[in-house]
């Protein structure tokens, strides 16, 4: 058995990737809500006439 005592670890957050890929999650998540609200309304409407 070896006995490792210097491991070092080295870890690189990419702060800039971190947030572009929530940005544009958030943008797809809102336009998905916004999209099936305006489908809604527009079944709603045609329903109607």
């Amino acid at each position: 058995m070896r006995s490792e005592e210097n491991a070092k670890v080295t870890v690189n957050i990419d702060v800039n990737k971190i947030v572009r890929s929530v940005s544009i999650a958030g943008v797809v998540i809102v336009g998905i809500v916004i999209g099936c609200s305006a489908y809604k309304k527009q079944m709603e409407l045609k329903r109607l006439f």
